[in-house]
């Protein structure tokens, strides 16, 4: 798949030493063998899966390097172009963890670096140490980012979106029909008990020839200070359906109102759910 979304312009890649106990890095580095220069490879460090199958989470200054060895290994490639903390830090080690990065970036191995989180208090003191060049946080819909968006923006900070369609409610495919999850799927657990159909509300706020997901997308395109997706869709044609909407006109105000007051309505009869 990730060769064909190449072939479709698609250039950005986000993965994580976690994954799969590092089988998606080992997959990346195999799916762009030989087309390294033409990707954009994000990874992250601080969880991990051990030997036996267990956590093994950490991201202290001490294991940074060992995490880029082990990344740059499976990627099969000598540099990665942003490394982010996954596990969040604690602050106190920040700064010693910014030396240790730096030294990345002086050695080749890493080109930026920043963080995965919407936790205001770690943006802001990696910020004060100047070591965000790049906030990976969940953003969608339902949700209102605006204080991390203001702090991305004042500082010309680089955005990577992930929860855009906030675990497959934007998305439309279950508006109808309640979703039944694999076992294997974190929303089992996680969305257990919501009614994913209480999203439909929505189509009613869909501009003509734009569907659901691509009001989703187009959402969060349409600000500027967001520059990037971590979509995370399963199969090629919902990747289709969403680099369509790149070339659909930005929403109108009309529209937004209209979204916004159907996402007041769901929030006011239930919280805004996590992403």
């Amino acid at each position: 798949m990730i060769q064909e979304l190449g072939d479709m312009g698609v250039n950005f890649i986000d993965t994580a030493e976690q994954y799969g106990g590092g089988e998606s890095e080992r997959r990346v580095g195999e799916a762009i063998r030989g087309k390294r220069d033409q990707w954009i490879v994000s990874t992250k460090f601080g969880y991990r899966v051990g030997a036996d199958g267990e956590r093994d989470d950490s991201s202290s200054p001490e294991r940074i390097m060992t995490s880029m060895e082990g990344s740059l290994k499976r990627l099969g490639t000598d540099y990665v172009d942003i490394y982010l903390y996954h596990c969040p830090p604690e602050i106190s080690e920040l700064e010693a963890g910014k030396s240790v990065l730096e030294k990345l970036v002086q050695q080749g191995k890493c080109r930026y670096y920043g963080i995965s989180t919407n936790s205001i208090d770690l943006i802001t003191a990696m910020l004060d140490l100047n070591m965000l060049d790049v906030l990976q946080y969940a953003s969608n819909m339902l949700s209102d980012d605006s204080a991390i968006r203001d702090l991305v923006g004042k500082h010309h900070t680089g955005t990577q979106v992930r929860g855009v369609m906030a675990q497959g409610r934007l998305s439309g495919k279950h508006f109808h029909h309640q979703p039944v999850w694999n076992v294997n799927d974190h929303r089992s657990h996680r969305s257990r008990g919501e009614d994913y159909r209480r999203y439909a509300v929505l189509e009613e706020a869909v501009p003509n020839g734009y569907t659901v997901a691509q009001v989703a997308v187009r959402y969060i395109l349409d600000d500027p200070r967001n520059h990037s997706i971590c979509l995370g869709a399963k199969t090629l044609s919902d990747y289709k359906v969403a680099l369509a909407a790149i070339d659909l006109p930005p929403l109108d105000p009309e529209h937004r109102s209209k979204l916004a007051a159907c996402v007041a309505g769901l929030n006011n009869a239930s919280p805004a759910p996590q992403t």
